[in-house]
């Protein structure tokens, strides 16, 4: 029972009409009585009158309230209906559908909510136009956007209206223009419509972007029953009515007009004549007379419909009938030559009725059988046998598309009306298609269409979509309409055929903002459209061929095929199970107009053209969806007559149609009359003298500048990494790359050319992503002229080997040779004194105009700027400009004596090396855009203009640029910015723009962006473990963008900005980055949002944000989201939903990041199950160790390095010699470059024991302490430690949650009241502002031990010590003690206390977190005096200096924060991070405790 509610006074009315309308329907009736359709925007639920012509009716009732509670409810029935409305303007009438109205017949006007025509995707412009500024045709109007229909609305007093009357029931059967202004499905009480409105706007009230709103979908109900059922009269009936006429008998006063017309007729044409006064006594004779000649051949095909009810034939004609059919039936089962001779002549004479004009074919393809109704939607078994794939294919199909369009369980064939598609525009795809052309078979001449070939487009996800062309020639148009089907696309890439970058076609692309790039010569695999034509054309054979229909039709079957390739879910790689629809479109593809047909399937389709009564059910063959033509249920059917129309309202034969002999003979009698127009799959057609019998199939692909070739005839081939086959780039990024490579006994400076052809005219290798395993020969070009011929890897092995750290080549220089001077820049001699404020002279510091030419060692000479080489090479520079008479050039001037004073200390502080940094892997950098482009056009491809639009892009929401000459707002203040360029290892392209920082001034306040502690993401990972609940990560893209700019700045644009708005003020509204406030502001911008999602943030990490929560059992927990910076980790039992719609809600997500924690911070992460059966996470470094150990083997392996490599063994088993201790090393002091290099490898060391290298905790903390001084022997036994984890880079920390076994007994509470603490006795401090705990809770475990006077220089003593939550290490601690302690028991109480002020904090940080912290802390010592003065109350201490850590300690035991015991120091992993412990059984066992996998398959 549907409620709704109206305004009193209109409730009022609905009663006393709904009870008029109980007494009397019929009165009400008045035809075409003219009628308003009114706006009632109060409403929210139609409400139609008796103008209003009721189609049907729901069977429902509604609930009617008035929203003054005087009065009670009305049950009021619904219907669907239809009114009439009459244009002025242009004099046609149109039917328009409302849906779900409320039916009250005493009503004279109907009334509809525009909120509900909304909804049907009407335009409604209720504003009347003598309200509007300046009005248009637009104001006051009903505007349907799919066909441009508009309606002009009026106005009743104040009320918006348009006229409309009653239609007739011929009218809505026949008319073409009908309208739904109502949607098919209606619920005024649903509350997604209000959930949507809401999610327009952001958190702060502003308009959110599309891409970014929530859209919550409101499930379709299926359709009621269809609006008109379809009448025809058999064979039979018609020879009824020849014996009626015959007839003399009957009483002839009644045929006053038309005297023969018999009175059965008459009595069936009073009952119709209800239904429309056209269908009078005349009108219905005239239909039957038609009928009675094309019976006899209906009969013979089995068009034959039985009517029930009033019915023209009596059962005398009956008898009659049957009997003629009994007689046709036993013909029929005679000699199947007798009825192979019948058949023949049927044929014969049908061909001879069609040529003569006497018969319509479609007049004997009338359906011939009762329908029983057809299946509600498709299932995975019909959809790959009609699609022709796989059962798992069409499983995974049906659960990532829809079908918001299925055949109800009537029987009846209705109408399906119009949808309201959007209009046909342009826009934007961040895609690259491919496109090339292909032909079909030339001997089969052209289609049905006139088309010989096709254009193809596809993505490298495998989106494909085909336009069929008369001629290679309108590649231009196909361009065009690709444009306003699909969109402009980023890039098309095609070969180098002259059509296919044709002038017009390159400015056409330029003006919707497509590249258009060109492939290289001898690259045709570079083109993934040559792949696809031959897997697309492999499937219009197999379709073609099966279902033998003409070759005539490709073009229809090609379109129908490259529907279903998108819409197909795959297992490729990039696809991730999704179809190529949704890779493309980011939207659900919808396959309801493709799930219903196989290809050249039977189908009955309604033919408008016929009258009342005839039979409007018309026999064909279905080509395939009718793109463009009608709505989206549409089909291109083909009709016996061979024509091939678009219909919309069609039906598969059901199994009686299939089967029944009438109908088999039917459609063979159609087949024949195709092939006599089309031919069939074998033959071509017989009208076409151009073609032969020879060819069944479509030609091999070929191209005029290209050698025939084979396509591999798989559907998605991809290698174990989902790469497609020939899946190679559409540019070289090797190509004009300058290179070291070995040329006999030498090395020599080369430049990539271009791919070897070998003698086969194919490119000789194989191609690899990876550039060491790319194994395609190229020709390299050598200084004097000669080419010779490398291997990609050897050339990217060469091109790694030279260069530093960061790519840039390391090449010595040999000399200044040349110099040269920009007269226009540079300043002269006569303007290089300035003077000061104070009017003093001094000399003008500038380098503007002066450039020098450096050869390297590699005989290559460079240009480098005059500032640039002074910074590197001061003295060298200075020696060259003296010696050249240039040092008094002002540029020279005033710094050239002061160097050539100092040299020896300048050289001592300056490198002796100058990188090459104008190259990167050999690669040239750009320096500027306009240096960007010149090298696209030198290297004939655009990666660099690529790259920089790319960034421009992304940033381009940062900046709004003002009109032209506008000047910025009063207190914004100028900035600037660059480009800054460079290449991956991979060699791809990379620009990022950046603000100059440097030149502004510092901000108030903090500028950095917050990051969350390793120590907080272990408790997570084990709070989750614990808990049971997921864990997911998710990266933010381009995060400091997203977040507004604190600072009122502004720039001027550059040509990176585009060339029209070159010197305008843009200002800057988003953090970037380069500001210094830029990290600030959106740590700022992301703690707004957290809040705004109910998140708090944790006072003892700022960084962790929680929120309550409940799990579907019931149980309460927190639910976390730690940030690192732009990495966010979500600890939820819904993780991926806070994610997507929580977090994605407010920043835009790195859509390939989202999913389960695989990597953070370095660390892999994976979930293990143990042998207990617990299921938690583990931190894995294995990548980090084996990347570091490679850079340091490859540092090693340089000539200057190599004596480092000397006496160091290959596989140590642990880090350190026991017998060395670096403090006693007295080896020579490194130079400052190789103690750079110590330095950056402890942060390298460090780093790994933050991800969980416990093992060498210790190590990384005796050899920290000679950082200030490193020596030889430092580094030769750091370089150890790389060696050691070579051998044991296989590491896991595991979070295991398993409750510990504590026994109790060892950790007697003791009673305190006594001593000096008894007032606390066991009151623990608890912080006041802590939440409310949840989830279930750790016990908390700490092991500490300290090695008394381990530094044999200064004595101090060091403390070490693991904190365990569960099972888990979650935290470990290797240090040097800050004072000299005099004996094992004051250091081992020193350490005891550092490890009680961790675990003080630790508890802090769990209940601030939300975490149960009920138990105390369990401490395990090995020292037994330490232990008593802990635990004994009554204990004193006898040395004074340990007073402070004896009394802390003391404190936290009487409050019960922590207890002591015991422990065999044989069992205290402590152990290892106080003393540096031999390889055997005591350090494997510890360590193999603390990390999993450290000495499995050791190598």
């Amino acid at each position: 029972m549907l409620k709704t509610s109206v305004p009193a006074h209109i409730f009022a009315f609905l009663v006393t009409a709904s009870i008029d309308a109980d007494d009397d329907m019929d009165m009400y009736s008045v035809e075409n009585e003219p009628s308003r359709t009114e706006l009632d925007s109060h409403a929210n639920m139609p409400v139609v009158g008796r103008n209003a012509y009721i189609i049907s009716e729901h069977g429902q009732m509604a609930e009617v309230s008035a929203y003054s509670p005087d009065y009670d409810p009305k049950r009021i029935p619904i219907v669907n209906a239809a009114v009439k409305y009459n244009c002025p303007y242009t004099g046609k009438s149109y039917a328009l559908i409302i849906r779900n109205a409320l039916h009250v017949p005493s009503m004279k006007n109907n009334l509809v909510p525009p909120f509900v025509m909304r909804e049907a995707g009407v335009v409604i412009n209720e504003v009347p136009k003598i309200h509007c500024d300046d009005p248009s045709i637009a104001e006051h109007s009903i505007y349907f956007k799919e066909t441009k229909f508009r309606i002009p609305m009026s106005l009743w007093g104040t009320f918006s209206y348009f006229p409309t009357c009653k239609p007739t029931y011929e009218f809505l059967t026949n008319t073409d223009e009908v309208y739904l202004i109502t949607p098919s499905t209606w619920n005024p009480h649903n509350s997604q419509y209000a959930e949507n409105e809401a999610n327009m706007l952001d958190w702060e009230g502003n308009m959110r972007e599309e891409k970014d709103r929530q859209q919550v979908i409101i499930s379709e109900i299926e359709e009621n029953a269809v609006m008109v059922a379809t009448m025809g009269i058999s064979s039979a009936e018609a020879a009824m009515v020849d014996n009626i006429l015959d007839s003399e008998e009957g009483d002839k006063s009644r045929y006053e007009v038309h005297p023969r017309i018999p009175t059965l007729v008459d009595e069936v044409s009073c009952v119709l004549g209800k239904v429309s006064p056209i269908l009078d006594e005349y009108s219905m004779y005239q239909h039957l007379l038609a009928r009675t000649e094309l019976g006899h051949i209906q009969t013979s095909v089995g068009s034959t419909n039985v009517l029930f009810g009033n019915t023209l034939v009596t059962e005398d004609a009956t008898t009659t009938y049957e009997e003629e059919s009994s007689g046709t039936d036993a013909n029929t089962c005679s000699t199947s030559e007798e009825s192979d001779n019948d058949e023949e002549q049927l044929f014969q004479d049908i061909q001879a009725a069609r040529l003569d004009g006497r018969l319509d074919l479609d007049d004997i393809m009338v359906n011939a059988t009762t329908v029983t109704g057809l299946k509600n939607s498709v299932d995975p078994e019909h959809l790959a046998k009609i699609w022709r794939i796989t059962h798992d294919d069409a499983k995974r199909t049906l659960e990532v598309t829809t079908q918001l369009s299925q055949r109800k369980e009537d029987p009846k064939l209705s109408r399906n009306y119009g949808t309201n598609d959007r209009m046909l525009r342009y826009k934007r795809i961040h895609e690259y298609f491919f496109m090339d052309t292909f032909f079909a078979t030339s001997k089969g001449g052209k289609s049905s269409r006139g088309h010989t070939c096709c254009q193809l487009f596809v993505t490298d996800k495998g989106y494909v979509h085909v336009i069929p062309m008369r001629a290679r020639t309108e590649v231009l148009q196909a361009v065009k309409e690709f444009a306003k089907e699909i969109g402009a696309p980023d890039a098309i890439i095609c070969d180098a055929a002259r059509e296919q970058k044709s002038q017009g076609l390159r400015k056409f692309l330029n003006d919707i903002g497509t590249t258009l790039k060109v492939l290289e010569h001898d690259t045709p695999w570079a083109n993934k459209a040559e792949l696809y034509i031959g897997l697309i054309k492999e499937a219009v054979r197999k379709d073609m061929r099966d279902s033998n229909s003409p070759l005539a039709f490709w073009d229809y079957c090609l379109d129908r095929r490259a529907r279903i390739n998108n819409m197909t879910a795959k297992t490729m790689f990039k696809l991730h199970g999704n179809n190529p629809h949704t890779a493309l479109t980011n939207t659900e593809g919808d396959i309801s107009n493709l799930s219903q047909y196989a290809w050249y399937d039977w189908c009955y389709f309604r033919e408008k053209r016929n009258k009342f009564p005839h039979n409007q059910e018309v026999l064909g063959r279905v080509l395939g969806p009718a793109r463009g033509d009608g709505n989206e249920m549409s089909q291109w059917i083909l009709k016996a007559n061979g024509k091939v129309v678009p219909r919309r309202t069609h039906r598969p034969l059901n199994v009686a149609e299939r089967h029944s002999e009438v109908e088999k003979k039917k459609r063979s009698i159609f087949d024949r009359l195709i092939e006599e127009k089309w031919g069939t799959g074998i033959t071509p057609p017989k009208n076409d003298p151009d073609c032969n019998d020879e060819d069944d199939n479509f030609e091999e692909y070929t191209d005029e500048d290209e050698e025939p070739r084979l396509i591999p005839e798989t559907e998605d081939s991809v290698n174990c990494n989902g790469t497609l086959i020939n899946q190679h780039p559409a540019y070289d990024r090797l190509l004009n790359a300058q290179v070291s490579l070995p040329d006999g006994d030498k090395d020599v400076i080369g430049k990539v050319i271009q791919r070897s052809i070998g003698p086969d005219g194919k490119i000789t290798g194989v191609y690899d992503d990876n550039p060491m395993l790319n194994s395609i020969i190229y020709d390299v070009e050598l200084p004097d002229g000669q080419l010779k011929e490398y291997a990609a890897n050897v050339i990217a092995e060469n091109m790694l080997t030279q260069v530093d750290s960061d790519g840039y080549s390391t090449t010595m220089m040999k000399g200044i040779v040349d110099f040269s001077k920009d007269a226009a820049i540079a300043v002269p001699k006569s303007e290089g004194m300035i003077s000061t404020k104070r009017g003093h002279r001094r000399l003008r510091k500038t380098t503007k105009g002066w450039k020098l030419l450096v050869q390297w060692a590699d005989s290559s000479e460079t240009w480098i700027p005059l500032k640039d080489l002074k910074e590197s090479h001061p003295v060298e520079l200075a020696e060259f400009a003296k010696s050249r008479g240039i040092q008094a050039e002002p540029a020279f001037a005033w710094w050239v004596p002061y160097v050539l004073r100092k040299r020896d200390i300048i050289l001592s502080k300056v490198n002796a090396r100058l990188r090459k940094t104008t190259h990167k892997y050999g690669i040239e950098l750009p320096t500027s855009v306009e240096h960007a482009l010149e090298l696209d056009n030198a290297n004939g491809n655009t990666l660099w203009r690529d790259a920089y639009e790319k960034e421009m892009t992304n940033v381009g929401i940062a900046f709004e640029v003002l009109p032209e000459g506008q000047k910025a707002p009063n207190g914004w203040h100028l900035v600037t910015g660059h480009l800054i360029w460079d290449l991956k290892m991979d060699f791809t392209r990379k620009a990022r723009w950046v603000l100059d920082g440097h030149k502004t001034p510092d901000p108030v306040g903090s500028t950095y962006a917050g990051v969350v502690s390793r120590e907080s993401v272990r408790i997570a990972f084990t709070y989750a473990a614990l808990n049971d609940v997921d864990i997911f990560a998710a990266d933010i893209r381009n995060a400091y963008l997203q977040a507004p700019s604190s600072q009122k700045d502004y720039i001027i644009c550059g040509p990176e900005f585009g060339l029209e708005n070159v010197g305008r003020v843009a200002l800057i509204h988003r953090a970037l980055y380069g500001g210094k406030s830029a990290g600030r502001d959106f740590r700022n911008h992301l703690r707004a949002c957290m809040r705004h999602l109910e998140f708090i943030s944790c006072p003892a990490d700022p960084d962790v944000w929680m929120r309550p929560s409940k799990k579907s059992d019931g149980q309460e927990y927190y639910e976390y989201i730690l940030l690192y910076t732009d990495d966010a980790l979500v600890i939820s039992e819904n993780a991926e939903k806070v994610l997507r719609l929580e977090l994605g809600r407010y920043f835009e997500l790195k859509q390939e990041s989202i999913g389960e924690a695989k990597l953070y911070l370095g660390s892999s992460v994976r979930k293990v199950e143990l042998e207990n059966g617990v299921k938690c996470w583990a931190f894995g470094s294995s990548q980090y160790v084996q990347a570091a150990v490679k850079n340091v083997e490859a540092w090693l392996a340089k000539e200057e390095n190599r004596m480092w490599s000397k006496h160091l063994p290959s596989k140590p088993d642990s880090p350190l010699p026991v017998t060395y201790r670096p403090e006693l090393d007295v080896s020579p002091e490194l130079n400052s470059r190789t103690s750079s290099y110590y330095q950056s490898l402890i942060g390298v060391l460090r780093w790994m024991v933050e991800l969980g290298r416990v093992d060498i905790c210790l190590e990384v903390s005796m050899m920290s302490s000679h950082l200030a001084l490193p020596r030889e022997g430092h580094l030769r036994h750091l370089l150890r430690i790389f060696r050691y984890l070579k051998k044991h880079h296989n590491a896991e920390l595991v979070f295991d949650p398993s409750d510990p076994v504590v026994n109790e007994a060892d950790f007697e509470r003791r009673d305190w009241t006594s001593s000096e603490f008894g007032a606390i006795d066991g009151e623990e401090v608890l912080p006041p502002n802590m939440p409310q705990p949840r989830g279930f809770g750790f016990v908390i475990r700490a092991k500490v031990d300290a090695d008394h006077a381990a530094d044999l220089v200064t004595r101090r003593s060091r403390t070490g010590f693991l904190i365990f939550l569960n099972c888990a290490l979650v935290y470990w601690s290797s240090k040097k003690q800050t004072s000299v302690e005099s004996s094992s028991f004051g250091s081992e109480f020193v350490a005891m206390k550092q490890c009680c002020e961790y675990l003080r904090g630790l508890r802090y940080k769990l209940r601030m977190m939300g975490i149960p912290c009920d138990e105390p802390s369990y401490i395990f010592g090995d020292n037994q005096s330490v232990l008593a003065n802990t635990t004994i109350p009554d204990s004193t201490l006898k040395k004074k200096s340990q007073s402070t850590a004896y009394h802390f300690v003391r404190e936290g035991s009487a409050r019960d924060e922590w207890r002591t015991s015991y422990i065999n120091t044989n069992d205290n992993e402590s152990d290892l991070l106080t003393k540096v412990l031999a390889h055997g059984q005591k350090r494997v066992g510890f360590v193999s405790r603390l990390l999993h996998h450290v000495y499995d398959n050791a190598t």
